[in-house]
């Protein structure tokens, strides 16, 4: 929760398999996150069973390729009263958003 406000990222996958995990966990350290999205926009095997499952992130389905599709479906499921959508998977939070605070989410 970030000033009353819930937050929610969204995280769409398709290619992130060896990244989806660190940029979650990445996520949870800055403990005003709520809610984490991960949008499977048909991902690489294993994604969700090896690196999603062990994190804090709710994963949706989302069978309609391509990253509009993906960042619709998670604006639709997500609930917080603040929405973040995250440009890239291969990386984590900015330092900006780590060493300074959430605003810049």
């Amino acid at each position: 929760m970030y000033n009353g406000k819930t937050v929610s990222v969204i995280l769409p996958t398709y290619n992130e398999k060896d990244s989806i995990q660190k940029v979650i966990r990445d996520f949870e350290a800055l403990r005003v996150v709520d809610e984490i999205i991960v949008v499977n926009n048909n991902a690489a095997p294993g994604t969700s069973e090896e690196e999603v499952a062990s994190t804090s992130g709710g994963e949706v389905l989302e069978p309609v390729q391509g990253y509009g599709s993906a960042i619709q479906r998670g604006f639709r499921e997500a609930a917080g009263d603040l929405r973040h959508r995250h440009l890239s998977v291969r990386c984590g939070p900015s330092e900006d958003v780590t060493a300074k605070s959430p605003e810049h989410l």
